[in-house]
């Protein structure tokens, strides 16, 4: 058995530049990894089966199963895995807890099959699954354009404060964020009618974006009033904090850990947030430089 890391991921900033035909969102994004997230221990096996610390996400319930069974039948292989995901991360948070899973166990197939693809084909057979897979398969922060699989690394340098992360209990499911910003771009006469959905925006929201924007902030705090509590607290204690994602996982940056986990602890107390994390961004996915390098570094056990 092998244990292998599935990083949260937060998002710099995020804009949305259009719509296509199909209605997926086009977006501009820069994420970062974090050095906290879900673990999955994975074996060869004559079958794949797919179990998890939360009951709800066994099975084909989990994206994991649903991108495995989709490799076997294209790759035609007759073999299995057995994978036990840990959740760690929140669920509906922003931090692509479910797509890091679904790309740790790509390259864990893509190892333990012998199929030997390149990343690059392993993210476009992923991208169909979820727009947030490419970025974890990529390995390195990195600006994404498209629908999250057009990936180019990072073009500026990470933050070096401390990170502080938080949810604060309640998700938003990324459909009905999309589809209220949709919604309110409408009705301002940004968005173009359904019947012609694939024009871009991009050009009369042009020049460059700075950490913490993002196009779904507003009517995801519209949607969830825990969020925008959680943000108004974060940002009277911290300069810089924004939400991650469609949400509903906050990033603030402090000067050191010890008042990063102050922040922390009094909104637990105040039941403001009911996970955090604090820790720091890194540049490169944990599996990145290779196997044996990842399973040093993280301490996890090995075959």
């Amino acid at each position: 058995m092998v244990e292998l890391p599935a990083p949260a991921k937060v998002n710099l900033n995020l804009r949305i530049t259009g719509v296509r035909p199909d209605g997926h969102h086009l977006l501009d994004t820069r994420f970062a990894y974090v050095d906290s997230g879900d673990l999955l221990m994975i074996e060869p096996s004559d079958a794949l089966r797919v179990t998890c610390s939360d009951p709800h996400l066994e099975g084909e319930n989990n994206l994991v199963f649903r991108v495995l069974a989709a490799m076997r039948q294209a790759f035609g292989i007759r073999s299995g895995l057995q994978v036990h995901v840990q959740k760690r991360l929140p669920e509906q948070a922003g931090l692509g807890g479910g797509s890091s899973d679904a790309a740790t166990a790509i390259l864990a197939a893509n190892e333990m099959w012998g199929l030997k693809q390149s990343r690059q084909a392993l993210i476009d057979f992923a991208t169909p699954f979820g727009a947030d897979i490419p970025c974890f398969l990529f390995g390195h922060a990195s600006r994404a354009a498209g629908v999250g699989e057009r990936l180019a690394r990072l073009d500026i340098p990470l933050p070096t404060e401390q990170l502080l992360l938080a949810h604060p209990g309640v998700g938003l499911s990324t459909a009905a964020v999309f589809g209220r910003f949709d919604a309110v771009m409408r009705q301002s006469g940004q968005l173009t009618p359904d019947e012609a959905s694939d024009t871009i925006r991009a050009e009369s929201r042009a020049g460059d974006m700075a950490l913490g924007d993002n196009d779904l902030e507003a009517v995801a705090c519209e949607l969830c009033a825990p969020l925008a509590r959680l943000l108004s607290i974060l940002r009277e204690a911290a300069a810089k904090t924004w939400m991650s994602g469609s949400g509903t996982a906050c990033a603030a940056l402090l000067p050191d850990r010890k008042q990063a986990e102050v922040l922390a602890a009094r909104l637990h107390e105040t039941g403001s947030a009911t996970w955090s994390h604090v820790g720091r961004l890194m540049a490169e996915h944990p599996l990145a430089a290779g196997w044996e390098t990842a399973m040093n570094d993280w301490g996890v056990a090995k075959w």
